[in-house]
């Protein structure tokens, strides 16, 4: 659906020129209480339930759409790896927020296209 496209792949390559964002050290006292990679299947996962929620389709295409989530997901935790146990500052969790609704945007898009064709 979307992890072959070339919006997809232009969305991990800006992930992969913002690694500086998870190489930042803060105190402590403002990260959060939970991991990155809690962060992201979290994220992730409203992303993909409002998407789902927002759009009339079959169970089909719902199913494709929670293989895709599997597949960024496992996107997302290799290209993260390092930091994935760690807990995330305000500005990383602001980050996974702001990756997180692209993705949704381009799953948006993609089915406004399927539905329009």
């Amino acid at each position: 659906m979307i992890v072959e496209t070339d919006g997809y792949i232009e969305l991990v390559q800006y992930l992969t020129e913002q690694l500086d964002v998870f190489e930042e050290k803060v105190p402590a006292s403002e990260q959060a209480p939970f991991t990155v990679r809690e962060q992201l299947e979290e994220s992730l996962s409203d992303s993909i339930m409002r998407v789902c929620q927002q759009h009339d389709m079959d169970k089909d295409v719902r199913l494709d759409i929670v293989r895709e989530a599997d597949a960024i997901l496992y996107d997302l935790e290799e290209v993260l790896a390092s930091v994935l146990n760690t807990h995330p500052s305000p500005r990383q969790q602001e980050f996974i927020n702001e990756f997180t609704g692209l993705v949704k945007n381009l799953l948006d898009d993609r089915l406004q296209r399927k539905v329009a064709s």
